[in-house]
């Protein structure tokens, strides 16, 4: 078993992160950092025209790792991919480097006319393996099993929550469920803002095995929070 620190940065989406922020998390000491869904950018334009402007975005998160020294997933933008396809796609950065990409397989309607992904859904990254999920990819059923059968137990929720959506203690039980059924550590980051005209709220949370060890208040859905927290018990790479 291993332990492990996550800040999560519950962000407002359309803004980017001020000097204060990135000086605070200069000061996380953490092994990862999780942006929300729609971050930088935040759905304020159509998909294809937030893709031309991928690589600025890309290059406000490798500002952040100049100074966080952790890896960074997140947030999740539009961008064409080696072959020009639209795709909606989680960065994933270290050390001032782009390393990979998670291309998001389940696609809400906001999110047409990308294309879904087809890439791998557990990383290793930092000693840790670790499921990713994003926006409606948390209803996969098979692949939490996936994950249990392979006895991962850690997973990261990269999120915007509908502002009239299911409720408050409605969604708390969720996580604290999923959690509970498949011994799970789950951490989502979740942001707020209007992507694509449609008000959503942050709901950030640590779900444990036991249940919900961190959340939000239901007063705090829109400020941005930066959170780190400890878990212990990660289950070991092999």
């Amino acid at each position: 078993m291993a332990s492990v620190k996550i800040t999560l940065f519950q962000k407002e989406l359309s803004q980017p992160i001020s000097p204060d922020q990135r000086s605070k998390l200069s000061k996380e000491k953490s092994d990862f950092l999780i942006l929300p869904m729609y971050f930088p950018g935040g759905g304020t334009a159509s998909p294809e025209s937030l893709s031309s402007r991928s690589k600025s975005f890309s290059d406000e998160l490798l500002a952040v790792s100049e100074v966080y020294k952790g890896a960074i997933l997140g947030g999740c933008m539009f961008r064409k991919d080696d072959s020009g396809k639209l795709r909606l796609s989680v960065p994933i950065v270290q050390n001032v480097v782009l390393i990979d990409w998670y291309d998001v397989k389940i696609l809400s309607e906001e999110d047409s006319p990308a294309l879904p992904g087809a890439g791998e859904e557990v990383l290793i990254l930092g000693g840790f393996r670790f499921g990713v999920f994003v926006g409606k990819e948390i209803g996969d059923a098979q692949r939490f099993e996936r994950l249990q059968s392979e006895n991962i137990n850690l997973a990261f929720h990269l999120d915007a929550v509908p502002e009239n959506g299911i409720s408050y203690s409605e969604d708390l039980k969720r996580y604290a469920d999923l959690s509970s059924k498949y011994g799970l550590y789950l951490l989502r980051s979740s942001g707020h803002g209007s992507p694509f005209g449609r008000k959503k709220i942050g709901r950030s949370l640590l779900s444990t095995p036991t249940g919900v060890a961190w959340k939000v208040a239901e007063s705090e859905n829109d400020k941005e929070i930066i959170k780190t927290v400890n878990i212990n018990g990660i289950n070991g790479l092999f």
